[in-house]
């Protein structure tokens, strides 16, 4: 079971690493000042935490330490809905993630998009850690 499971959270991981930029493409214009806007660092981040969720799955095919490659994968994904929103503030000098002001933007379909294949993976994950503590594979 926790065979097929790290292989539907690796192909929903590299479903979330592509989102962004590939299969649902955010904002492609810059600012007034030429520099990127807030969605642009979101997608950077929801990219990264895709392939957070890609490697931990990867290494949970091993079947060692599941329940903690569960937990890595599901907050990676819950992190990709908490971020963008600005719930958890990720910002640097010059930049922040979030979402454009505007509604109409890109970004806010992308977001939507994200928010379910994120979910997914959170319930898969929650789905593997039952199962791994009920068999036992702690």
């Amino acid at each position: 079971m926790h065979k097929k499971l790290s292989l539907l959270l690796l192909v929903l991981g590299v479903i979330l690493a592509l989102a962004s930029f590939v299969l649902f493409p955010i904002c492609s214009k810059l600012m007034a000042n030429g520099g990127h806007m807030k969605c642009w660092y979101s997608g950077i981040f929801v990219t990264v935490m895709g392939g957070v969720v890609v490697l931990s799955s990867l290494i949970s095919l091993t079947g060692r330490l599941l329940p903690l490659w569960y937990i890595v994968s599901g907050a990676a994904a819950l992190l990709c809905w908490l971020v963008p929103r600005g719930i958890v503030k990720v910002a640097g000098d010059g930049w922040a993630c979030g979402l454009c002001g505007n509604p109409e933007m890109a970004c806010h379909a992308t977001a939507v998009k994200v928010d379910w294949i994120a979910g997914a993976i959170v319930l898969f994950c929650v789905i593997g850690l039952l199962t791994s503590f009920v068999r036992g594979n702690r």
